[in-house]
Protein backbone atom coordinates (compact mmCIF):
# COMPACT_ATOMS: atom_id res chain seq x y z
CA UNK A 1 0.00 0.00 0.00
CA UNK A 2 1.27 3.53 -1.20
CA UNK A 3 1.64 5.87 1.73
CA UNK A 4 -0.54 8.93 2.13
CA UNK A 5 1.13 12.31 0.39
CA UNK A 6 1.36 14.61 2.71
CA UNK A 7 -0.59 17.52 0.16
CA UNK A 8 -2.80 20.76 1.21
CA UNK A 9 -5.63 20.98 -0.81
CA UNK A 10 -6.77 23.48 -2.39
CA UNK A 11 -3.90 23.29 -4.73
CA UNK A 12 -3.50 22.53 -8.41
CA UNK A 13 -2.74 19.40 -9.80
CA UNK A 14 -0.66 19.17 -13.05
CA UNK A 15 -0.46 16.77 -15.71
CA UNK A 16 2.92 15.21 -17.17
CA UNK A 17 3.21 14.68 -20.56
CA UNK A 18 3.25 10.91 -19.36
CA UNK A 19 -0.04 10.57 -18.13
CA UNK A 20 -1.70 7.81 -19.49
CA UNK A 21 -4.88 9.00 -19.12
CA UNK A 22 -6.26 10.79 -22.57
CA UNK A 23 -9.02 12.36 -20.73
CA UNK A 24 -6.53 14.28 -18.66
CA UNK A 25 -3.53 15.22 -21.01
CA UNK A 26 -2.33 18.68 -20.28
CA UNK A 27 -4.96 18.87 -17.63
CA UNK A 28 -4.83 21.20 -14.65
CA UNK A 29 -6.76 20.25 -11.53
CA UNK A 30 -7.89 22.70 -9.25
CA UNK A 31 -7.73 20.16 -6.05
CA UNK A 32 -10.14 21.94 -4.06
CA UNK A 33 -10.16 18.72 -1.04
CA UNK A 34 -8.07 15.98 0.08
CA UNK A 35 -8.18 13.88 3.03
CA UNK A 36 -8.28 9.85 3.84
CA UNK A 37 -12.11 9.39 2.54
CA UNK A 38 -10.42 11.00 -1.27
CA UNK A 39 -9.98 14.10 -3.10
CA UNK A 40 -12.16 16.30 -5.37
CA UNK A 41 -11.04 18.83 -7.78
CA UNK A 42 -12.02 20.47 -11.11
CA UNK A 43 -10.08 20.32 -14.57
CA UNK A 44 -10.11 24.04 -15.00
CA UNK A 45 -8.83 24.03 -18.68
CA UNK A 46 -11.47 22.14 -20.39
CA UNK A 47 -13.45 24.47 -21.53
CA UNK A 48 -16.29 22.20 -23.39
CA UNK A 49 -19.43 22.93 -26.13
CA UNK A 50 -22.16 24.19 -23.96
CA UNK A 51 -22.77 28.26 -24.01
CA UNK A 52 -24.11 30.41 -20.76
CA UNK A 53 -26.75 30.97 -22.38
CA UNK A 54 -28.10 27.49 -23.53
CA UNK A 55 -27.22 26.06 -20.05
CA UNK A 56 -28.96 28.95 -18.03
CA UNK A 57 -32.07 28.72 -20.58
CA UNK A 58 -32.09 24.89 -20.19
CA UNK A 59 -32.63 25.92 -16.06
CA UNK A 60 -34.80 27.77 -16.97
CA UNK A 61 -33.03 30.92 -15.90
CA UNK A 62 -31.66 34.23 -17.88
CA UNK A 63 -28.08 34.87 -17.64
CA UNK A 64 -26.79 38.72 -17.69
CA UNK A 65 -23.42 38.17 -19.07
CA UNK A 66 -21.86 37.06 -21.88
CA UNK A 67 -24.36 34.14 -23.16
CA UNK A 68 -21.53 32.53 -25.70
CA UNK A 69 -19.07 31.98 -22.60
CA UNK A 70 -18.56 28.25 -22.48
CA UNK A 71 -19.15 25.86 -19.88
CA UNK A 72 -16.07 23.86 -18.52
CA UNK A 73 -15.58 20.02 -18.39
CA UNK A 74 -14.74 19.39 -14.57
CA UNK A 75 -14.20 16.07 -14.60
CA UNK A 76 -15.88 12.57 -15.55
CA UNK A 77 -17.28 12.37 -12.05
CA UNK A 78 -21.55 13.29 -12.25
CA UNK A 79 -20.90 15.33 -15.45
CA UNK A 80 -24.76 16.58 -15.38
CA UNK A 81 -23.70 18.13 -11.75
CA UNK A 82 -22.21 22.35 -12.10
CA UNK A 83 -19.98 23.58 -9.64
CA UNK A 84 -19.21 26.94 -9.57
CA UNK A 85 -15.89 28.73 -9.02
CA UNK A 86 -16.55 33.00 -8.93
CA UNK A 87 -15.34 35.98 -7.59
CA UNK A 88 -16.99 38.21 -4.88
CA UNK A 89 -18.92 36.94 -1.63
CA UNK A 90 -20.48 33.95 -0.57
CA UNK A 91 -24.14 33.25 -2.61
CA UNK A 92 -26.69 31.22 -1.13
CA UNK A 93 -26.58 28.27 1.32
CA UNK A 94 -23.89 26.14 -0.34
CA UNK A 95 -20.64 28.34 -1.08
CA UNK A 96 -17.68 28.08 0.63
CA UNK A 97 -14.64 29.99 0.04
CA UNK A 98 -11.78 27.83 -0.98
CA UNK A 99 -8.90 30.62 -1.72
CA UNK A 100 -8.86 34.36 -0.79
CA UNK A 101 -11.23 35.71 -3.15
CA UNK A 102 -12.24 32.33 -4.95
CA UNK A 103 -15.77 30.78 -3.84
CA UNK A 104 -17.40 27.26 -4.50
CA UNK A 105 -20.88 27.45 -5.01
CA UNK A 106 -23.22 24.33 -6.13
CA UNK A 107 -26.32 25.03 -5.55
CA UNK A 108 -29.21 25.70 -7.51
CA UNK A 109 -30.13 28.84 -5.33
CA UNK A 110 -26.45 30.13 -5.71
CA UNK A 111 -26.87 29.23 -9.89
CA UNK A 112 -29.83 31.67 -10.16
CA UNK A 113 -28.15 34.35 -8.26
CA UNK A 114 -24.80 34.55 -10.40
CA UNK A 115 -27.26 34.08 -13.17
CA UNK A 116 -28.91 37.62 -12.11
CA UNK A 117 -25.83 39.23 -11.30
CA UNK A 118 -22.98 37.72 -12.83
CA UNK A 119 -19.44 38.44 -10.70
CA UNK A 120 -16.66 39.90 -12.75
CA UNK A 121 -15.04 36.00 -12.38
CA UNK A 122 -17.40 33.27 -13.06
CA UNK A 123 -17.16 29.93 -14.63
CA UNK A 124 -19.45 26.47 -14.21
CA UNK A 125 -17.60 23.20 -14.25
CA UNK A 126 -19.90 20.18 -15.53
CA UNK A 127 -18.95 17.45 -12.93
CA UNK A 128 -15.85 16.72 -11.24
CA UNK A 129 -12.64 14.71 -10.92
CA UNK A 130 -12.51 12.60 -7.99
CA UNK A 131 -9.94 9.57 -5.91
CA UNK A 132 -10.69 6.91 -3.78
CA UNK A 133 -8.70 6.45 0.00
CA UNK A 134 -5.31 6.47 -1.47
CA UNK A 135 -5.58 6.84 -5.25
CA UNK A 136 -4.44 10.20 -5.23
CA UNK A 137 -1.33 9.10 -3.19
CA UNK A 138 -0.53 6.71 -5.48
CA UNK A 139 -0.59 8.51 -8.77
CA UNK A 140 1.16 11.53 -7.13
CA UNK A 141 4.30 8.48 -5.89
CA UNK A 142 4.40 7.77 -9.61
CA UNK A 143 5.08 11.12 -10.39
CA UNK A 144 1.91 11.68 -12.90
CA UNK A 145 0.75 14.88 -11.35
CA UNK A 146 3.33 18.02 -10.17
CA UNK A 147 1.39 20.02 -7.37
CA UNK A 148 1.43 23.64 -7.70
CA UNK A 149 -0.14 26.80 -5.79
CA UNK A 150 -4.05 26.94 -5.97
CA UNK A 151 -4.04 30.08 -8.20
CA UNK A 152 -7.01 31.75 -9.00
CA UNK A 153 -5.51 33.40 -12.05
CA UNK A 154 -5.32 29.79 -13.86
CA UNK A 155 -9.08 29.05 -12.94
CA UNK A 156 -9.94 32.83 -14.27
CA UNK A 157 -7.33 32.89 -17.54
CA UNK A 158 -8.60 34.34 -20.78
CA UNK A 159 -7.37 30.99 -22.78
CA UNK A 160 -7.87 27.89 -20.72
CA UNK A 161 -5.36 26.19 -23.83
CA UNK A 162 -2.72 28.32 -22.12
CA UNK A 163 -3.22 27.16 -18.30
CA UNK A 164 -1.00 23.96 -18.21
CA UNK A 165 2.03 25.74 -19.66
CA UNK A 166 1.50 29.15 -17.37
CA UNK A 167 1.50 26.89 -14.17
CA UNK A 168 4.70 24.87 -15.14
CA UNK A 169 6.19 28.06 -15.59
CA UNK A 170 4.95 29.10 -12.71
CA UNK A 171 6.50 26.43 -11.00
CA UNK A 172 10.16 26.71 -12.86
CA UNK A 173 9.62 24.48 -15.35
CA UNK A 174 9.72 24.66 -18.87
CA UNK A 175 7.22 22.64 -20.60
CA UNK A 176 9.39 22.10 -23.33
CA UNK A 177 11.88 20.52 -21.25
CA UNK A 178 9.48 18.06 -19.66
CA UNK A 179 10.50 14.34 -21.07
CA UNK A 180 7.45 13.11 -23.38
CA UNK A 181 8.70 9.11 -23.85
CA UNK A 182 7.06 6.55 -21.91
CA UNK A 183 3.18 6.12 -20.37
CA UNK A 184 2.25 6.41 -16.37
CA UNK A 185 -0.27 4.00 -15.76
Amino acid sequence: MIEEVTLGAPCCLVAVPQLGDRQFLRSVIFLIEHNAQGSMGLVINKPGSLSFGDFFGSQNMTYTGDPQALLCEGGPVQPERAFLLHSGPPVGPESEEVVRGLQLSYSMESLGVLAQRPPDHFRVYLGYTGWGPGQLAEELSVGAWLVGDADPRYVFHQNAQLVWEASLRNMGIDPVLLMHSGVLH
